[in-house]
């Protein structure tokens, strides 16, 4: 059948419709015309396949890379970029519309400062590949390994360092993991920053032969090299708090800014360091005048604690992940900066004692893609906290939770930032600010 796209989704795909029933077109942009195959249907909705192009639209541009609709990590390569950041910030105006009955100023979304080759991390499990180590992931709707030769997302230096990684593997003649014996190659992670880069090797129960180590140990830029057994079957996240350092420096190091960095392997940072330095500088313009007490919940290594740091007189970071915390009071030792503490713990629990005892000011919050749960919210709400900063990679969980905070709070300012060009993710600062009684 031939259909009119009239819309983009979250996920980023176009959006037609027949009957009234929505049909999610994949590839598709606003205004083409296109020839499609239903590939699944249900009550509510439908997923087609593009058959036929009737009508092109003028912001769709060839994609760069080959396996770009079997991969589905780049739903919007299809894309012109300066277009993608619009439907970035449609899909945030469709949340906060939809979730929260939001109707206000948006502003255009802030681009990255590259839209390829923007990625410092690396996170793919080996496959095996006509019998040799490769990477890919799995193809859109399967359970189908889909090989990655090179990735545009990735930095030419991160990406250049995993080919070497892989060729030393399989010049070792080393396999891909075999459940049924708990040994091999799972997964390979990559953190790097100019000229240095922290890898971390998933395996079964194998002792890595000290040969392959020293060939590893030889590649440039590799500065560090760690090991992390799981024999899980299927769980969610390979990555394992027990790593064993193979070789190299403990922290990987790296500089924001006027801010020195150190992280540990397993400590999260942002994938963008170009976007994350702007949403950094951005909160730190959105608080005028200096406070007594900023709070910053989820701190992860304490980032935007230390860009607040002459900001207040105090600022205290809460993160429960033990090596965020740990990497976050390294880095304020390597600043020199005495004003800002760290807790460990339960973002609710931790920020309940905090307020017990003193007056905050501002509470920056920037939760995990499932937004703040329900107990924190309910505290916030009655918190008596004069402006918090939400910032969000979930545009709907952000919409929800603002609903619930709009019982005592109004949003002041929405500003979109694109983190992952090529995708349809979009990251969000929201600042509002307690309404008056």
């Amino acid at each position: 059948m031939k259909l009119k796209i009239k819309r983009m989704g979250i996920n980023g795909e176009g959006i037609a419709y027949l009957n009234r029933k929505a049909i999610f077109v994949e590839g598709g942009i606003v205004n083409e015309v296109c020839d499609i195959e239903i590939s699944e249907e249900n009550k509510s909705y439908c997923k087609a396949k593009i058959i036929n192009m009737v009508s092109k639209s003028k912001n769709r541009v060839e994609p760069i890379c080959n396996v770009y609709e079997k991969c589905g990590g780049c739903s919007l390569m299809h894309c012109d970029y300066n277009y993608q950041l619009i439907i970035k910030r449609d899909i945030l105006k469709e949340s906060l519309k939809k979730y929260c009955n939001y109707h206000g100023r948006i502003e255009q979304t802030v681009k990255s400062q590259k839209d390829l080759f923007y990625r410092n991390k690396c996170n793919l499990p080996f496959l095996d590949n006509k019998g040799k180590l490769a990477n890919g992931l799995y193809q859109i709707d399967s359970n189908i390994y889909q090989t990655i030769d090179t990735c545009y997302l990735h930095s030419t230096k991160l990406e250049k360092l995993r080919k070497e990684i892989l060729e030393v593997l399989n010049k070792n003649s080393c396999k891909v993991y075999n459940q049924k014996e708990k040994k091999g190659f799972r997964q390979l992670i990559i953190r790097g920053f100019n000229n240095s880069y922290q890898v971390v090797l998933i395996t079964g129960n194998d002792e890595i032969n000290p040969e392959i180590i020293n060939q590893l140990s030889k590649i440039e830029n590799l500065s560090s090299l760690y090991q992390g057994i799981n024999t899980m079957k299927n769980p969610i996240d390979l990555m394992v708090d027990n790593l064993k350092l193979l070789f190299g420096s403990k922290y990987i190091s790296f500089k924001l800014d006027d801010y020195q960095f150190q992280l540990l392997p397993n400590a999260f940072f942002q994938l963008n360091i170009y976007t994350a330095s702007n949403i950094y500088n951005t909160v730190k313009k959105l608080i005028n005048e200096k406070q007594k007490l900023i709070v910053e919940a989820y701190c992860g290594i304490g980032a935007i604690s230390m860009y607040l740091s002459d900001k207040a007189e105090r600022v205290i970071g809460i993160d429960i992940d033990e090596s965020a915390i740990k990497s976050a009071k390294q880095n304020c030792i390597l600043n020199n900066i005495t004003n800002v503490s760290f807790k460990l713990g339960d973002a609710t629990s931790q920020l309940q004692s905090i307020i017990s005892k003193n007056k905050v000011d501002t509470l920056v919050v920037d939760p995990p893609r499932k937004g703040i749960d329900d107990k924190l919210l309910n505290a916030l709400v009655e918190s008596g906290i004069d402006n918090i900063i939400y910032i969000s990679c979930n545009t709907a969980t952000l919409a929800k939770n603002i609903n619930v905070l709009s019982k005592n709070y109004k949003i002041n300012k929405v500003i979109p930032f694109d983190m992952f060009p090529q995708t349809a993710h979009v990251e969000t600062v929201c600042l509002m600010s307690r309404k008056e009684k």
